[in-house]
C-alpha cells in the first residue's frame, strides 16, 4: 500500500527503491506520449482547428524520424527518478507522522496534506532538470545533452530561468500528488476486497510477508486505481499543466544554426502565471485551458497506472525477499 502502513516490514529507503525503479520504468513507456503532449499543448492554433493526436504523431514522424518520440529520454529518466522517489518518499515520511499523531478523525484531511506537501517537494526538486528536458524536446539540436542543455537555458536568462514555471508547476503538482494519493488509497482497497478476498488462515502462503494478497490481484488492482487516481487528477489540474509548459519555454531563443522541427515552430509563449491563464482563455476559449488534454490524459492513464502497479509489485517483491531471505 502506498504511504505508511504499521505493519509493513519495508523501511522507508525501501520503498525509495522502490520509487527510483518504478519511476525509470514509467517513463520508458510513457516518452513518446510525453513528446506529442508537448507539442499539443505548446502549438498555436491553426485556423481550421486544433492539430490532434494523430496529425501530431505523422508530423513528428516525418518531420524528426521515430527516434525524436525519445528526444531528452535521458533527461527524462533522471527527472523521473527524482520526481518519483522523492513523492512517494516524502508521502511515506509524512504519512508516518500523521498517522502516529493525529486524531483518527482528522486522518483524511492531513493525508491529502501529505500528498500535496510531496507533490510540491518534487515539483521544487526537478524543475531545473524539467525545463532543459521541455526544451530537448522541443529543439534537440539546439540543447544537446545535459550539460550543453544546461549552458544554454542559463544563457537564455540565468539562475533564474531554470525556475520558468514554478508557481504554475507547484499549483499543478500539489493538488495533482493530493488527489492521486487519495483517490489510490482508497479505490485500490476496494477492488482488492472485490476482486480477491484477503488471504486467511494456515493456506496463506504470504502472511509472512505482510503480503495479504496474491501479486496478481495487486496488478490488477493497482493499475486500475492508478489509472483512476491519475485522471481525476490531471483533469482538475491541467490548466497549471497548460500554463507550466508555456512559461517553461518564455525565455527559449532560437538558434539559426540549430533550426527547429516545422512541427516545433510558432509556439505559445507566456511570461506570467495569470496572465497565461488570463490570455488563453481570451484567445482560445474556457476549452483553450484544455488544449491537448485528451493526448495527455491518454499518457497521465497510462502513467499513473503504471507508476502504481510497478511501485506496488516491487514493494510486493522485495517485501517477499526480506521475509525469507532476512
Amino acid at each position: 500500500m502506498v504511504g505508511y502502513e504499521k505493519d509493513d516490514i519495508l523501511s522507508p529507503n525501501q520503498k525509495l527503491i522502490a520509487g527510483c525503479v518504478s519511476g525509470c520504468v514509467t517513463r520508458f513507456i510513457t516518452q513518446p506520449l510525453d513528446i506529442i503532449k508537448l507539442r499539443t499543448q505548446l502549438q498555436k492554433k491553426p485556423a481550421t482547428g486544433n492539430r490532434r493526436f494523430f496529425p501530431t504523431t505523422r508530423a513528428i514522424l516525418k518531420e524528426e524520424g521515430v527516434t525524436a518520440f525519445w528526444h531528452g529520454h535521458n533527461l527524462g529518466q533522471l527527472h523521473s527518478i527524482l520526481a518519483v522517489s522523492s513523492q512517494f518518499y516524502v508521502y511515506e515520511l509524512t504519512t508516518k507522522y500523521v498517522m502516529n499523531t493525529i486524531h483518527p478523525d482528522n486522518k483524511g484531511f492531513f493525508l491529502f496534506f501529505c500528498g500535496i506537501f510531496a507533490g510540491c517537494c518534487s515539483a521544487t526538486l526537478v524543475i531545473p532538470i524539467e525545463v532543459i528536458r521541455v526544451r530537448q524536446m522541443l529543439v534537440k539540436a539546439q540543447y544537446g545533452g545535459i550539460l550543453s542543455g544546461a549552458r544554454r537555458v542559463y544563457a537564455s536568462g540565468g539562475i533564474l530561468a531554470f525556475y520558468e514555471g514554478l508557481g504554475a508547476s507547484l499549483l499543478q503538482m500539489g493538488p495533482s500528488c493530493g488527489i492521486s494519493f487519495g483517490v489510490f488509497k482508497f479505490v485500490q482497497p476496494l477492488i482488492l476486497e472485490y476482486v480477491a478476498p484477503k488471504c486467511q488462515g494456515e493456506h496463506c502462503v504470504h502472511s509472512t510477508s505482510g503480503n495479504v494478497y496474491k501479486p496478481e490481484y495487486v496488478l490488477l488492482a493497482s493499475t486500475a486505481a492508478g489509472s483512476l487516481a491519475g485522471f481525476l487528477a490531471k483533469t482538475f489540474t491541467y490548466p497549471f499543466d497548460l500554463a507550466k509548459r508555456r512559461l517553461q519555454i518564455s525565455s527559449h531563443k532560437e538558434d539559426h544554426k540549430a533550426p527547429p522541427p516545422p512541427s516545433a515552430r510558432d509556439l505559445i509563449r507566456c511570461h506570467n502565471l495569470l496572465e497565461c491563464l488570463i490570455m488563453t482563455a481570451k484567445k482560445e476559449g474556457i476549452f483553450g485551458l484544455y488544449r491537448g488534454w485528451t493526448i495527455t490524459s491518454y499518457e497521465h492513464n497510462i502513467r499513473s497506472g503504471c507508476l502504481f502497479a510497478t511501485y506496488e509489485l516491487i514493494c510486493y517483491a522485495l517485501r517477499e525477499k526480506k521475509a525469507y531471505h532476512p
